[in-house]
């Protein structure tokens, strides 16, 4: 087997490998902020549509012609990953179950794509052992997957460019709109140059007829992860989103219901179950806990049970009680969590800073 293998699609597979770095570290970051993991997932899904591009123009795909049903399309995946991205970004984010509805049609994607490559399977890749609707299939499942993505991706772009004219605010804002504007161009020249291969060519368009194009779509790609992965390096290092006047309203809320409700009195108390008491999206919360008063959700209800534990003490019965007692009563589940909590809080230990207090007589 000889490889085509020339300047032209040495750019490309670099830009592609390069793409596949960026999309993995994105992804591999996405502990640090969930908007990272869907570009990175975004810029995955474009470097495997350049990966299938290139097996047909290095040659592989004419000494294996079954080559070209291999799984490597995620056409109606792109759209929502990057609009995805958008949305936790501007800390607008997306539910679990409104995401598996906007990523649903790439599970019908893959079982559509996936069929025609069985039908070949089973018919030994010959299409003449095609009965007519697997003959129909075959023949035009690039072409419907083509449009459909593509379509896909035109709705999400509008969606991404009102959820970006509504953020944009300041410098940092801004930055992201070159994410946009790659993203933009990318589709721009994608969409005339499918339709002229689907309606001329039925997609067999020789790469090497068109190497600026893939050689525009590869930088795009490698523009997206770059830019994508500068940014999530600045989130990383310790920049805090700006804050919002939703911000600060949510602050107020959570702090009074706090004070009036005593949430942190549950010892099972978590982000999620916080969250849902005040049908508030997880990430939301989580934002505007770290942004507002500078603390881990751990921190923000520790902070009001190390309160409750010095409100007790000066009550409680030192006869019947015990400082572990006590602490478990302001909502701490166990004694080392609260140790750990009262030593960060108020940088000593609790015996220590009863006995400072004159508040002794309780076992330990």
């Amino acid at each position: 087997m000889e490889l085509n293998i020339d300047i032209y699609n040495l750019l490309i597979l670099f830009g592609t490998l390069q793409a596949f770095v960026f999309g993995s570290l994105l992804v591999a970051r996405s502990n640090f902020k969930e908007a990272t993991k869907y570009l990175g997932i975004c810029v995955l899904f474009l470097a495997c549509y350049l990966i299938w591009v290139l097996k047909a123009s290095l040659g592989i795909q004419a000494y294996y012609p079954q080559m070209r049903f291999l799984p490597l399309l995620f056409l109606w995946g792109i759209g929502p990953a990057f609009y995805a991205y958008l949305r936790f970004y501007f800390r607008k984010p997306i539910s679990s179950k409104s995401l598996k509805r906007h990523f649903f049609p790439l599970l019908v994607e893959q079982l559509f794509f996936n069929s025609a490559t069985f039908l070949f399977y089973i018919n030994s890749w010959d299409p003449n052992n095609f009965n007519d609707p697997e003959a129909f299939l075959a023949s035009n499942v690039f072409e419907i997957e083509h449009y459909i993505g593509l379509l896909s991706i035109a709705i999400y772009l509008i969606l991404s460019m009102r959820l970006y004219g509504k953020e944009i605010k300041t410098g940092e804002n801004k930055r992201i709109g070159y994410i946009l504007i790659c993203f933009t161009l990318l589709w721009s020249i994608w969409m005339p140059y499918t339709i002229v291969d689907a309606m001329i060519f039925d997609f067999n368009f020789p790469v090497s007829e068109f190497y600026p194009f893939y050689i525009l779509l590869t930088a795009l790609t490698y523009a997206i992860g770059f830019i994508g992965f500068q940014l999530s390096k600045q989130i990383i290092t310790g920049r805090k989103p700006e804050k919002t006047s939703e911000m600060k309203k949510l602050a107020e809320i959570f702090t009074t219901k706090m004070e009036t409700e005593k949430y942190y009195l549950d010892p099972n108390l978590s982000l999620q179950s916080f969250s849902e008491r005040l049908d508030i999206h997880p990430n939301k919360s989580s934002a505007v806990i770290n942004v507002m008063m500078d603390y881990s959700f751990r921190d923000f209800v520790n902070s009001y049970r190390i309160e409750e534990f010095k409100t007790l003490a000066n009550t409680a019965d030192v006869k019947s009680k015990t400082i572990l007692g006590i602490a478990l009563d302001a909502g701490f589940n166990s004694k080392a969590s609260f140790n750990r909590a009262f030593r960060k809080f108020c940088h000593s230990s609790p015996a220590e800073y009863l006995e400072k207090r004159q508040i002794s007589g309780f076992k330990t």
